[in-house]
């Protein structure tokens, strides 16, 4: 397995009014080539970034974050550090559900 130089996380969420409810996809960009686009499911906040990170580790396309005895992982901006990793993410509240 070699080490990504870079990871993107472009995340898109979807606030359907009608039931409160947000939904979110995630794009994940490994060394500037799109690897992945997560399925729409229920999340809010950077839950896409979570839901990136858990493609990542299932995939093995980095090294093992540290595990938290509670269940938790590292923290993928300390992961990143502490592994020379440039990391970006950013999340877009787009309109409509199909814009996910």
């Amino acid at each position: 397995m070699k080490k990504p130089k870079s990871i993107t996380i472009i995340g898109r969420r979807w606030f359907q009014k009608s039931y409160g409810n947000t939904y979110c996809t995630a794009t994940i960009i490994v060394d500037g080539k799109e690897v992945h686009r997560t399925e729409p499911e229920y999340g809010y906040g950077d839950f896409y970034e979570q839901a990136a990170w858990k493609w990542l580790d299932e995939q093995g396309l980095t090294p093992p974050r540290e595990k938290h005895k509670h269940g938790g992982s590292e923290a993928p901006f300390r992961y990143c550090d502490a592994n020379g990793i440039e990391y970006h993410r950013e999340a877009i509240d787009v309109p409509r559900e199909r814009d996910l």
